[in-house]
């Protein structure tokens, strides 16, 4: 297990849906200055082990799960870092019961599970954050979830790599 690396799974989106959630949070942040991210909806987080031992949990995992959408619900804030400025995304059952099966998987007890996409890592000011969503567009409601990744950050330099892909 490498020192200082935190892994998470995933939710990725399709190229087009990825493109465009990639431009609104460049937008977000070529104002606000926060560091960059790949866009992406965490289901899991704090994963430790070997890499390879995850990659193999997730792909005997993959037949468990199925294609599934989120639906979403409109730009949230927080004076947390990690949700400073996101996409809130409404937790329904068939979400739910997706990430149930991947903490299965991982043996993971989460209480507790807020998801969103994240478009700025920060602590900027609420009014500031509020003045940048009144000027964001309307969102589409619905995005497909078709593909997983592991991904890892390094705590320290704040700087996260994908590290392999899943289709769901």
């Amino acid at each position: 297990m490498k020192k200082n690396v935190c892994y998470s799974i995933w939710a990725i989106f399709n190229d087009k849906q990825r493109k465009q959630l990639e431009n609104l949070k460049k937008k977000i942040n070529d104002i606000l200055k926060g560091p960059y991210f790949p866009i992406h909806m965490t289901l899991t987080g704090e994963l430790l082990g070997e890499e390879k031992e995850l990659i193999k949990k997730i792909k005997s995992t993959l037949n468990k799960l199925d294609k599934f959408s989120i639906e979403i619900d409109n730009y949230g804030y927080k004076n947390a870092y990690f949700q400073a400025l996101y996409i809130r995304v409404i937790k329904n059952t068939k979400l739910v019961s997706q990430k149930k099966i991947i903490d299965n998987a991982f043996n993971c007890q989460t209480n507790f599970f807020y998801p969103h996409i994240s478009l700025y890592y920060g602590s900027k000011n609420n009014s500031i954050k509020k003045k940048i969503i009144s000027n964001l567009p309307k969102l589409k409601k619905i995005i497909e979830i078709r593909n997983l990744c592991l991904s890892c950050r390094e705590e320290k330099k704040l700087k996260w790599k994908t590290i392999e892909t899943f289709r769901i």
